[in-house]
């Protein structure tokens, strides 16, 4: 690994106290790393941070590090605003230390149950330079299917294992939390937020670039800092899809009523999984 590597990949991982299946949990966390430790290029660097370690040696080798925390978890009206502010305490955390120890070209937040693509830090390497990378093009995948597969053009809708920092934007700051987040907004706030899932939300509260978790808006965020958000150029995320006790509500076939349009769309993208794209994500 060069002395500063292209990307370091920060992970938060949640506490067992609201994990209800903590060994699926643990064995899930192992398989993103192992698609991490897949990468065609070695130039990289990883910090998983938690409250308590998982059953297993983290450090793969040097350039994985496991960060112990000891915060309360937050306290919120909103169960799912509290486990996201725990979420963004844990990467706050986790940049904190790969700033210091590393100064990695660019960040990356990756959940503990997605999966990167074995050309990504080998395209960083040789192709980065942006300020920032959207994620687009990637997969759904239902946690542990054989056969099947999703492709997706609009990965950050709902997967927030879609955006790459260029390091020196990472903590550039804009009115980027949302009630996602846990703020509240008046009620004309509220109709906008709920009209417009792209745009910056008025009365929203103060972060960085990298700690909100509105990943449908990210390309806003750039604009307001007076940058263009490029995309990358291939599917580079697989999302696990499926889990009952992951923050994201996004299932296999969706939630709620389904049109027979959007039944014929989901059809459409579903593909078999190839050898080839297994052992580019790794997946097991």
């Amino acid at each position: 690994m060069n002395d500063k590597p292209s990307v370091v990949f920060l992970i938060p991982f949640a506490s067992r106290t609201v994990k209800a299946k903590w060994e699926i949990a643990c064995v899930q966390l192992q398989q993103t790393l192992k698609s991490i430790q897949n990468s065609t290029s070695g130039n990289y660097c990883v910090v998983v941070a938690g409250h308590e370690a998982p059953d297993f040696d983290v450090s793969l080798d040097s350039r994985f590090i496991y960060l112990p925390l000891n915060h309360p978890i937050p306290i919120h009206a909103n169960l799912n605003s509290a486990l996201r502010l725990d979420k963004l305490t844990k990467i706050a955390a986790a940049w904190n230390h790969a700033k210091s120890t590393w100064n990695p070209n660019y960040v990356m937040k990756l959940d503990a149950d997605d999966f990167i693509s074995s050309r990504l830090v080998g395209w960083l390497d040789t192709e980065g330079g942006e300020a920032g990378y959207l994620i687009r093009h990637g997969w759904l995948w239902h946690s542990g299917a054989r056969y099947l597969i999703q492709r997706t053009e609009n990965l950050d809708r709902v997967c927030g294992s879609c955006l790459i920092i260029r390091s020196d934007f990472a903590d550039k700051q804009g009115p980027f939390l949302t009630s996602c987040e846990g703020v509240s907004f008046d009620e004309a706030s509220a109709r906008f937020a709920a009209s417009d899932h792209y745009s910056l939300v008025p009365g929203s509260g103060i972060s960085t670039l990298l700690l909100n978790d509105t990943h449908q808006r990210y390309a806003a965020q750039f604009a307001y800092l007076g940058h263009k958000l490029s995309s990358l150029p291939f599917g580079a995320v697989v999302y696990r899809v499926g889990n009952s006790d992951s923050l994201r509500m996004t299932e296999w076939w969706g939630r709620g009523a389904q049109t027979l349009r959007m039944l014929l769309g989901r059809i459409r993208r579903t593909r078999l999984i190839t050898s080839r794209l297994r052992r580019e994500f790794m997946l097991e």
